[in-house]
């Protein structure tokens, strides 16, 4: 796997409700994509395909791998992002 290293420019910081909105856009077009027409199966599969070989085996990405991704896709929203509080007493 490649080292990857994320460089901040410095003064352009992200807020956190951009962060958030951000968070909350990718989960729900995963889920989107995951509700449409091709099945997990289907979206799995063109993932895989569309994905470059790793190594010099050429082997391809494994399915298993590829639903995590979603899996955790999907999850963002519920897992960092804070429900909004409940006001009123009644």
């Amino acid at each position: 796997m490649k080292n990857l290293t994320v460089a901040q420019v410095e003064g352009a910081e992200v807020t956190t409700e951009v962060l958030a909105q951000s968070i909350v856009a990718i989960s729900q077009g995963v889920k989107r994509l995951r509700s449409g027409k091709l099945n997990d199966k289907a979206l799995f599969l063109l993932v895989q395909q569309a994905a470059p070989t790793q190594g010099q085996s050429g082997q391809r990405i494994p399915i298993s791998t590829i639903r995590d991704v979603f899996d955790g896709l999907s999850s963002l929203e519920a897992q960092y992002i804070r429900k909004p509080a409940s006001r009123g007493g009644r």
